[in-house]
């Protein structure tokens, strides 16, 4: 099996960055506005927040954007806010 290099250099999506070190799991964004999981999962469904997949599936999100509402215009919450 090889590997593919890791390359240092940011991955960025619709102007946010996804680089190295930049990704936060739904849980992580669920935590930082309060909200569940789920309803970050809505978010990322709605176009409300851009995400992307890791090669097992699972959702990230970039620290960047998520920094950017949590000082700036947060993303309006849904009703589903347990």
């Amino acid at each position: 099996m090889t590997s593919r290099p890791r390359s240092n250099r940011p991955l960025i999506v619709n102007g946010w960055d996804f680089g190295p070190h930049q990704l936060l799991s739904p849980g992580d964004v669920a935590k930082i506005f309060r909200v569940t999981p789920k309803t970050v999962g809505q978010w990322a469904e709605q176009g409300k927040l851009t995400s992307v997949r890791t090669p097992g599936g699972a959702r990230r999100f970039s620290r960047h954007q998520i920094e950017h509402y949590l000082h700036n215009d947060p993303p309006p919450h849904d009703q589903d806010q347990q």
